[in-house]
C-alpha cells in the first residue's frame, strides 16, 4: 500500500465513515491496540477473514477523518505491520457497523 491507504466509504445514517484495509491476521490485536490509544478518533473493526489475512476497517466519525487517516499513512510509512488497500465486503455496510458498535 503506498501512502494513500484508500477511500472512505460514508455510513450516513450513523454519521461514520470506515476506511477499509488488509493486513495479516497475526496484527489485528496491533491495529486495535494502536487505534485505542489514540481515545475517541476511530476505532477498528474486523471486516472480513481471507486466508491469513483480515479486512479491517478504520470507523471514524468527519471530523477525525484526516488524524485516523494521518495514523494509517505514519505505520504505512514506516512499513510495518503490512498493509495493503481492500474493499469493504458487501455485508460490512452501515447495518453491520452499527449493530457491531451498539454491542460494544
Amino acid at each position: 500500500m503506498t501512502a494513500s491507504p484508500g477511500a472512505w466509504v460514508e455510513l450516513p445514517g450513523a454519521g461514520l465513515h470506515a476506511l477499509p484495509f488488509r493486513t495479516p491476521r497475526c496484527d489485528v490485536a496491533f491495529w486495535k491496540h494502536l487505534y485505542e490509544s489514540f481515545e475517541d478518533v476511530a476505532i477498528i473493526r474486523t471486516a472480513a477473514h481471507d486466508g491469513e489475512d483480515a479486512i479491517l476497517a478504520v470507523v471514524a466519525p468527519p471530523d477525525f477523518l484526516e488524524e485516523a487517516e494521518a495514523i494509517l499513512e505514519d505505520v504505512i510509512r514506516r512499513g510495518t505491520p503490512p498493509v495493503s488497500p481492500a474493499e469493504l465486503p458487501v455485508g460490512c455496510r452501515e447495518d453491520w457497523f452499527l449493530a457491531e458498535w451498539a454491542e460494544r
